[in-house]
């Protein structure tokens, strides 16, 4: 009788660990995908949106240089020196991130030569006028552009990143979903088998 119970509980053990199975290997994959989103949240989706700020506070710096040129209003000083502000706390935080792309930082360094190159246009501005700070102002349009157009590039291959961490949480999930599948339908298997030698045994 000893024998018999001895044997029901090993088969019980032998079933119950193949039962989990399924179950352990969806914890892993549960674990895997969440790591993997929480990196894009925590990584990918910032570094994108800090970017986006960096395109967005440099063209409005561009367009309050061109405003005050064209208009002599000082009041797109003051919108200047706000968005500087911005890219100086954006800078600061990017600057300060081991996980910060190469690119960005060097458009960042980049991005201070064209500060210093604006406080020239308005010094001109504030002792020769419009005109002379206006000549010089054009020199720095095509940095202008050009930070632009790499900050746009950087952007697009941040998202590029991003789709593509995306299309592998889609594949890992599916893979892991079929797998389970499989592996459930084994336990199921493996119990049913171990029921019809616990009849037989009787």
């Amino acid at each position: 009788m000893n024998k018999l119970w001895r044997y029901r509980i090993s088969l019980i053990l032998l079933v119950s660990l193949f039962a989990s199975i399924p179950l352990i290997y969806a914890l892993t994959g549960y674990r895997t995908i969440s790591k993997m989103t929480e990196e894009m949240h925590a990584h990918d989706i910032p570094m994108i949106k800090q970017v986006d700020q960096l395109v967005e506070y440099n063209r409005d710096r561009a367009n309050a240089v061109r405003g005050l040129l064209l208009y002599e209003d000082d009041r797109y000083i003051e919108q200047y020196y706000f968005c500087t502000t911005k890219i100086h706390d954006l800078r600061r935080v990017l600057n300060a991130s081991n996980e910060t792309p190469v690119p960005i930082k060097d458009l960042l360094t980049r991005n201070n030569a064209w500060e210093k190159e604006i406080e020239t246009v308005f010094s001109l501005y504030e002792t020769n006028g419009s005109q002379a700070a206006t000549a010089l102002a054009k020199q720095s349009t095509q940095t202008t552009q050009t930070i632009l157009e790499d900050l746009a590039q950087v952007k697009d291959q941040l998202y590029t990143e991003l789709d593509q961490e995306l299309e592998n949480t889609a594949l890992v999930t599916a893979s892991y979903k079929r797998m389970c599948f499989s592996l459930s339908i084994l336990a199921f298997l493996l119990i049913s088998v171990t029921i019809t030698l616990f009849h037989r045994i009787k």
